[in-house]
């Protein structure tokens, strides 16, 4: 190759590099413009799912078509006592249909094991409604217990995320699994109350802090 020809190849091959650098940069900068337009505002999942504090019944619907409770039913029936003792027990309600016959029977059973759980007989309270005999035996009381707002909206916006934004229910498991880990939900309305202090411990604490301060130098002041 002579010098013409090699003067040739290296203008040539500028000018090659030029023009992809600057097809690359005006790619980069297009790309930085879109990412700018589509980035969401900052998102918080407390803040689109909120826990709450709602009082309300926690039901438990037992069929009676077979006269008697099954032993799936018998051991549902008793977690549900002990979940209303946790809770800080109200009245538990058994609501039967009016036909009487096997619900008459299933509602009877269900108030006996709900006693036998330790639910004082004087919280037990049967009612009626309109039904056959074989319909379902209703089992609620009344709770304070945290909630979020349902999960699961499973929209065409929710599951399109090419555009960099979050999903629909982002955060909604989190919430749901935080607010169902709260003991005892009264606590988030009204703290429970600290006991005072004792002199001698508050005394110790003191003593122990200027003990700490004057080794590594530092002086303590009585405020």
């Amino acid at each position: 190759m002579n010098n013409s020809q090699l003067k040739m190849f290296r203008f040539v091959s500028f000018a090659t590099f030029s023009f992809s650098a600057a097809l690359l940069s005006g790619c980069v900068n297009n790309e930085l413009v879109s990412d700018q337009l589509v980035t969401p505002a900052a998102y918080s999942g407390s803040a689109a799912y909120p826990i709450t504090i709602v009082k309300g019944p926690v039901t438990l619907d037992v069929d009676a078509s077979h006269g008697t409770l099954e032993p799936g039913q018998i051991n549902a029936v008793s977690g549900f006592a002990h979940q209303a003792l946790q809770a800080g027990i109200t009245p538990i309600t058994i609501t039967r249909p009016s036909g009487g016959g096997a619900s008459a029977r299933v509602a009877s059973e269900i108030a006996a094991l709900i006693s036998q759980q330790g639910v004082a007989r004087n919280m037990i309270r049967i009612g009626s409604y309109s039904g056959p005999s074989t319909g379902i035996v209703h089992v609620s009381y009344i709770s304070t217990y945290a909630a979020t707002k349902p999960c699961g909206q499973w929209t065409q916006d929710a599951t399109e995320t090419e555009d960099n934004t979050h999903l629909t229910s982002h955060g909604c498991a989190v919430q749901a699994n935080i607010a169902a880990m709260i003991a005892d939900p009264e606590s988030w309305i009204v703290p429970e109350s600290s006991d005072a202090i004792r002199a001698n411990t508050r005394v110790n604490a003191i003593k122990g802090l200027e003990k700490d301060t004057s080794k590594s130098g530092f002086s303590f002041f009585n405020f």
